[in-house]
């Protein structure tokens, strides 16, 4: 077996055995119930996050990924807290903040002045 048959036949088994690798590792997270998300950013958006990682992150920087996923629990934290303010529409006495939109997604009211969508829906926007 000459150099180039012994180099194509390691990138081979390199390919192989990172095929291996990424679908035991997909394995693994599928059974945690872990899932990734790309996102771009642009460059802005970039050194931000960099800067906050930094800020936020005290004597250690927090990762990325670890930063987004702390602001998400504390987005969740803040939105129950909205929410058992919320209460019910004064206009149609639905529950807040889905109320009014009768599980279609439409606000129905909406343009009404005593409907909570065409008073108070920007207030719950990020």
């Amino acid at each position: 077996m000459n150099d180039q048959a012994k180099a194509d036949k390691k990138r081979q088994q390199d390919k192989e055995r990172q095929r291996a690798k990424r679908a035991r590792d997909a394995e693994k997270k599928s059974e945690l119930g872990i899932h990734e998300y790309r996102v771009p950013l642009s460059q802005a958006e970039s050194e931000t996050l960099a800067e906050l990682c930094a800020y936020r992150g005290g004597a250690e920087p927090y990762d990325a990924a670890e930063f987004i996923a702390t602001l998400i629990r504390r987005e969740k934290q803040r939105a129950d807290e909205e929410k058992k303010h919320l209460g019910t529409c004064d206009f149609c006495g639905e529950p807040l903040p889905l109320g009014c939109k009768n599980g279609l997604g439409i606000p129905k009211l909406k343009g009404v002045g005593g409907c909570f969508y065409t008073r108070e829906e920007r207030k719950l926007r990020l």
